[in-house]
């Protein structure tokens, strides 16, 4: 885990991962981020048997990763996000599947919110298709090609398959993987680390095992709202045009974005033809963030 300002969060996590049965053994490693609300004080006096690492500087997820990773030698490594948490026989349950699909560099479990609800948490990688299917909303193309795609709404995470990318909050990697790929490129402070790291390990053979078996309780974005707030969406796509620039071209980049702009404002239109002016306000700051000009947070997703 990295921690940043999520005492309580973390806190109650940490209580319901060491009061389940992983069905392996697990050593904790934690690095605080120079958090200032009493979160590494509280691990420690709650938790004493937590391996844990204080640092001043706040490194981001994926700089906090780095360094657990280098220090961990386990034959499999768990980034878990301080505000998530595995059901029973989770770890041993993507052990199991790792074993049995050796070309996964990693294998990650279903999301679910507390209440039950699923968290999308499985994705395609960035393109022009993907981009045109959702600028144009054709319920056609994405009822077709959605579960394909991995598609939110239409690809419902119900059974086990190779995917794209899957994001960080829980991701079972496998130690050979990480030697040949590398850790998360703490270039990307937060947001689009998971995806880059895919993607590395895509372009060197391996594969993304989703699991849906295997199941761990998300709240969703508490050190991440923390920090960025409103921004958080603005944030997360300059990311992903980053690594959509260094991959394929700022030309290819810009068509990217242009087509993310269009169906933001294809939105946008409806919500106003609908007079939802709570949907309006939300594709409108959505416009501005897909155009680098501001950020939005989704409460559909928070």
């Amino acid at each position: 885990m990295v921690t940043w300002n999520s005492r309580d969060v973390t806190v109650d996590a940490l209580q319901r991962f060491l009061e389940s049965d992983q069905g392996c053994d697990v050593r904790l490693m934690i690095r605080d981020n120079g958090s200032t609300d009493g979160t590494p004080e509280a691990i420690r006096e709650r938790f004493p048997e937590v391996d844990i690492e204080l640092g001043e500087e706040n490194l981001g997820f994926a700089g906090g990763m780095k360094g657990l990773i280098a220090r961990s030698d386990a034959p499999w490594f768990f980034p878990l996000n301080s505000d998530a948490w595995p059901e029973d026989g989770c770890l041993a349950t993507l052990i199991t599947a790792a074993e049995q699909h050796p070309k996964a560099a990693a294998v990650a479990p279903l999301l679910l919110r507390p209440d039950g609800t699923l968290e999308h948490s499985t994705n395609p990688f960035p393109s022009p298709r993907v981009a045109v299917i959702m600028a144009t909303g054709s319920k056609r193309w994405i009822d077709r090609q959605g579960n394909e795609l991995f598609l939110e709404g239409v690809w419902m995470h119900d059974r086990t398959r190779v995917v794209d990318w899957a994001v960080g909050a829980a991701l079972l990697m496998r130690r050979e993987a990480l030697a040949d790929i590398g850790p998360f490129d703490d270039k990307f402070f937060m947001y689009v680390e998971d995806l880059e790291w895919c993607w590395r390990a895509r372009q060197r053979g391996w594969e993304i095992l989703f699991e849906p078996a295997a199941i761990v309780r998300h709240i969703g974005n508490v050190s991440g709202n923390a920090r960025y707030g409103q921004r958080r969406t603005a944030t997360y796509m300059a990311n992903t045009y980053r690594f959509y620039a260094e991959e394929h071209g700022r030309a290819a980049m810009n068509v990217l974005r242009a087509l993310n702009v269009a169906g933001a404002a294809r939105g946008l239109a409806a919500a106003k033809l609908a007079r939802d002016e709570a949907d309006a306000r939300y594709w409108r700051a959505m416009v501005r963030a897909y155009m680098g000009r501001g950020g939005a947070s989704d409460p559909r997703r928070d």
